[in-house]
């Protein structure tokens, strides 16, 4: 075998030189402290660097392979780094990735400076990544100054973020989230405050509920949205104080976040009790604030709440605002004694509304049969041709036989012939209900083909008489 492989020709040369340093690399042991390498690592280094700057982008390919996972040592690691400034764009992003992938440390002083000196947006992300991946607490900084970059380098930061790990990292980046934060732009404190959720970081929680109540909307939402992850009971006045500062977009992600805390969080039962709390402790402008949230969350308490609401005409109005806004199915016998009991024009239409939504939610509060005998209820009680067909719409939600035939016969109505379809083919989509009763489906799907215009319900009314899948499309 010749003494170095770059002077391999002819067709094979690239399996010679990878047959060449993989042996090199079988008999190199590992990096012994204060030792040189050998002369045959010193050789076979020599030449992965000459493979890498030469111009067969065959054999590059075989240097990227011996970086990642062929030659050992820092020494090595720097000896790359070192050529990384001559190569093109291209060939730095490669050799980045690759650096990364070898998972040395040593390489992260050559993709700081890579990110700081190039002008190639592949480049800055690659060297990021390298940082994100390797790097250290020291490193935090250039992460969240690079949060500024734009492009592919913001992502990459962010990306490195989440993932960077060792010894004063976690503290490095509460530093960064914290309102004395020096590293970094500070229009990025938000979105370390967003990776400090992404990383379950506990420790930042009183880091958030400071940064919860903040003069800077951006930063009171990112708050809010770290503790809905996991904040807790002590959390909820702050998010209270929160919500009733924000307005517009901002409070609507407070509210979310609060709703969180109440219904998925780890002490869901005990907030529900502060918020309770503070509602009741709140002023009139401010109750009229918190209430959506606490409607949202909903229970018996809250129920006690509402009550006294309708109770008043002063309030009575607010108080079917919060029906409409319940979260589950608990409260449909007092949506349809209401709905009894109305005759204004406006109340009507909102509870008929509520109860619509509710119906069929995957709650589990009620079982699938309970769901359509709801919605059938629902809509004997409805008079107006849109409100059936929002009903027709929500019913493919509950996926049973049953429910399919309930919607079947409304597609003979021409009113509401077009919702009706819609939801026989929702339904025709789950194919274990289709191909269990695979006669009925294909005579209803013959229906919705000689009824509607719509070419996506088409195509898949068309695919599922055959048998076939249908991919949905992901909203953009």
């Amino acid at each position: 075998m010749p003494s170095s492989p770059v002077s391999a020709t002819a067709p094979r040369r690239a399996f010679v030189v990878a047959a060449a340093l993989l042996l090199t690399w079988a008999a190199w042991p590992a990096d012994v402290a204060g030792e040189p390498p050998s002369a045959t690592a010193s050789q076979a280094a020599t030449d992965v660097l000459a493979l890498l700057t030469g111009d067969d982008a065959d054999l590059r390919q075989v240097a990227l392979d011996r970086i990642r996972h062929g030659l050992r040592g820092e020494q090595f690691t720097t000896a790359v780094a070192e050529v990384l400034p001559r190569l093109a764009a291209a060939e730095q992003r490669a050799v980045l990735l690759a650096l990364a992938d070898r998972g040395d440390p040593a390489a992260v002083a050559a993709a700081t400076a890579a990110a700081g000196r190039s002008t190639d947006d592949g480049v800055r992300a690659a060297a990021v990544a390298v940082i994100g991946r390797l790097g250290g607490a020291e490193d935090v900084g250039t992460l969240v100054a690079s949060l500024a970059a734009g492009g592919a380098a913001q992502d990459a930061a962010r990306r490195g973020l989440v993932e960077i790990r060792g010894p004063g990292v976690a503290e490095a980046i509460r530093d960064a989230a914290g309102p004395a934060a020096t590293a970094g732009p500070a229009a990025a404190r938000p979105t370390v405050i967003d990776v400090l959720a992404e990383r379950r970081d506990r420790e930042a929680v009183p880091l958030l509920v400071t940064a919860a109540v903040a003069d800077e909307p951006a930063v009171r939402e990112a708050a809010m949205r770290a503790l809905g992850v996991f904040g807790g009971a002590a959390e909820v006045p702050t998010m209270v104080a929160s919500l009733v500062k924000a307005s517009g977009e901002e409070r609507t992600a407070a509210e979310r976040g609060l709703v969180a805390v109440c219904t998925s969080g780890r002490q869901a039962a005990a907030a529900t009790e502060a918020l309770v709390g503070a509602y009741a402790a709140a002023d009139a402008a401010a109750r009229r604030t918190i209430l959506p949230a606490l409607a949202r969350v909903g229970g018996p308490k809250v129920m006690v709440i509402v009550d006294a609401m309708l109770a008043d005409p002063a309030t009575r109005a607010q108080g079917l605002d919060a029906l409409s806004k319940w979260p589950d199915a608990t409260v449909k016998d007092r949506l349809l004694e209401l709905l009894g009991g109305t005759t204004d024009p406006q109340e009507k239409e909102l509870v008929l509304g509520t109860l619509i939504r509710i119906a069929p939610l995957p709650d589990n509060k009620l079982s699938d049969g309970q769901k359509l005998e709801l919605l059938q209820k629902t809509m004997g009680l409805c008079d107006r041709t849109e409100d059936k067909a929002r009903v027709l719409e929500r019913a493919n939600a509950i996926r049973t036989i049953e429910t399919f035939r309930f919607v079947v016969p409304y597609l003979d109505e021409p009113a509401l012939a077009e919702p009706a379809c819609r939801s026989v083919v929702e339904l025709a989509h789950h194919q274990k209900l289709r191909d269990a009763h695979k006669q009925e489906f294909t005579a209803a799907l013959d229906k919705v083909l000689g009824l509607t215009k719509n070419a996506e319900l088409r195509e898949r009314a068309t695919r599922y008489k055959a048998g076939q899948t249908w991919d949905r499309k992901k909203k953009g």
